[in-house]
């Protein structure tokens, strides 16, 4: 398992130099509307969209897993080269797809090695990933400090460093061969999981793009504050992970419930806030809602569907759909509210969009608690 462990934590060290930074990014360098609306999502809808393509390929995980992170290494180098344009959007668009395809293979890998035990081992693999990327953001935030420019450095040592990470995949000690599906429909619980999910993104991605303009518009923040914010997430979510994930085994549906009802704490923030140290302290809500955000609903899914590449791939699909239906809808909201209220009217729309969170993370009470198939999960 040391190739998994080495992997994930050179990954997540190289992706958190500058993923954090991305949409913070594009508005100082003035991409805004549609444009924000899709970078603000694109790691999540894109990636949700080629694991849904690949729901129906019959390539190992393991070679999903080395595929997406040479192609996600190139995008991360052509990102470092291009000039803060259209075609900036389109190679970040690209690099998040391929990041998608190793994601995927990731997820399928484990599945395989998390069946004695879900909620803690995904979290034990999720606690390396977190501590791969606790350091990465605060030097890339304390370099750059102002100079947006200076961002480019990272972008190539980020494609750099997932160049080398390549290694690591081919040595995986442990893969997720496919097989020939017998499943033709979706089980009726993960049907509902899919209504509640779409329902569910659909309201969370609404407040993705407001944050970076929140962020520069109203609180004045330049890289370091970016980085001081992920960082306190990452120290949270290492502090509380493990003894999330066990929780997690006990209790899924409530721990679904939780952990989604947390999520409202984030936009609430910067509405009500009055200054950047409030910002602080909402972000270690984020070690919780990260802890859960890595096991339960993965968990979850594992054990109520006896076909997990194809649940995987339906899941991702509608939640993909509702991230960019949620993002593009913020973005027109931003516009309509800056328009009428000024920049200050981002924090009404946020306020809004807290009480959307909340009011959309009952849903998950109506979930039953999975039990596991008694016969072994085919991944397939």
């Amino acid at each position: 398992m040391k190739p998994l462990r080495t992997y994930v934590v050179i990954k997540n060290f190289a992706l958190n130099l500058v993923q954090p930074f991305i949409s913070f990014t594009s508005v100082i360098s003035g991409i805004l509307g549609e444009q924000l609306g899709l970078i603000s999502s694109a790691s999540s809808f894109l990636p949700s969209i080629m694991q849904f393509l690949l729901g129906f390929s019959r390539t190992s995980g393991k070679s999903l897993v080395v595929y997406g992170t040479v192609l996600s290494a190139i995008g991360w180098i052509l990102l470092a080269l291009v000039p803060f344009n259209l075609a900036f959007t389109l190679i970040y668009l690209f690099l998040e797809s391929s990041l998608g395809i190793s994601l995927f293979g990731w997820y399928l890998i484990m599945e395989k090695v998390s069946r004695t035990s879900r909620g803690k081992t995904l979290a034990t693999y999720s606690f390396y990933s977190t501590l791969g990327g606790l350091a990465a953001t605060l030097i890339t935030g304390f370099i750059v400090g102002g100079r947006t420019q200076d961002i480019r450095y990272f972008f190539g040592i980020t494609g750099g460093l997932i160049l080398l990470d390549v290694y690591f995949a081919i040595k995986f000690d442990v893969d997720a061969v496919s097989v020939k599906s017998r499943v033709r429909k979706l089980p009726s619980e993960i049907k509902k999981y899919l209504a509640i999910s779409f329902i569910f993104f659909t309201v969370w991605s609404l407040a993705w793009p407001l944050f970076p303009l929140a962020q520069y518009y109203i609180f004045s923040m330049n890289y370091f504050n970016i980085a001081i914010i992920d960082v306190i997430s990452l120290s949270s979510t290492l502090v509380i992970q493990r003894w999330v994930g066990s929780l997690v085994d006990k209790n899924r549906k409530m721990m679904m419930f939780l952990g989604r009802l947390s999520l409202a704490a984030f936009p609430l923030a910067y509405a009500l806030s009055t200054n950047i140290w409030e910002i602080y302290a909402s972000q270690l809500v984020s070690g919780f809602t990260s802890s859960i955000n890595s096991t339960a609903y993965l968990s979850y899914l594992y054990d109520s569907s006896d076909d997990v590449r194809k649940s995987l791939g339906y899941v991702n699909l509608v939640q993909g759909i509702a991230e960019i239906v949620g993002s593009s809808l913020g973005s027109i909201l931003a516009s309509v509210f800056i328009a009428s209220m000024g920049i200050f009217g981002i924090r009404e729309l946020l306020g809004l969009v807290g009480g959307l969170r909340i009011f959309a993370s009952f849903l998950y009470l109506i979930l039953k608690e999975p039990k596991p198939f008694k016969k072994p999960i085919q991944v397939g």
